[in-house]
């Protein structure tokens, strides 16, 4: 099978090289290798990583790169500067940000996306890659608004990853895949802050949680 990060040959989801990346240089390294247009299978890749954590500031330049490198896997103009920059500016936000700043980073992220592709500026002329950057941004925080319950990364990404899919082949020239049915998240059994059946994303056949052995026993 070819590895999720690298695509080359490996005998496991990621090869021995890859398994080792830390969360920023797997995400560059998913993002340059992609060829996918789906955005949320293109997260869920990640985020299966052995390395890569269950909530926290990792999310945020997760979705800000992915977003990038869909939009140029699906024809649009972004090389390889572009998904570094969306990277490494929504790396720039702090974990924890969603709860004491008033903004979900993840529908930030959705933001810089756009603002690094259209090459968003503060002048007049760039009024409507603002427009567009803000509109986003605003769709996602809305989205996010209408959880309840712990908070949860996972979902925040998977949240704004399908509207951002649709977003951007409704206004960025490109078509982005949707996802295939309904999303089920793949890490539930990982978070011990997990919402479970009353989060959208919980999947309909729950993972089985295996206690571990007893000491002393066998």
């Amino acid at each position: 099978m070819p590895c999720l990060a690298c695509t080359q040959p490996s005998a496991s989801s990621f090869c021995d090289s890859c398994a080792k990346l830390e969360y920023a240089d797997l995400i560059r390294t998913c993002c340059h290798r992609s060829t996918s247009t789906n955005p949320v299978e293109m997260a869920q890749a990640v985020m299966a990583h052995p390395r890569f954590p269950v909530a926290g500031q990792a999310h945020h330049p997760l979705v800000a790169g992915i977003l990038v490198a869909a939009y140029r896997n699906a024809g649009g103009d972004a090389e390889a500067a572009k998904i570094h920059e969306a990277i490494q500016r929504a790396d720039t936000i702090p974990g924890g940000f969603c709860a004491g700043f008033g903004a979900d980073a993840a529908a930030i992220a959705c933001g810089i996306a756009v603002s690094v592709i259209k090459g968003a500026t503060v002048k007049a002329e760039h009024a409507v890659a603002r427009s567009l950057a803000h509109a986003l941004t605003g769709q996602g925080l809305l989205l996010i608004a209408n959880n309840h319950g712990n908070r949860c990364c996972k979902r925040s990404v998977f949240t704004v990853l399908e509207a951002a899919a649709h977003f951007f082949t409704a206004t960025m020239g490109v078509t982005l895949a949707p996802p295939r049915g309904r999303i089920e998240c793949a890490f539930s059994d990982r978070n011990r802050l997990c919402n479970q059946a009353d989060c959208k994303f919980y999947p309909a056949v729950p993972p089985v949680k295996v206690d571990p052995p007893l000491a002393g026993l066998g």
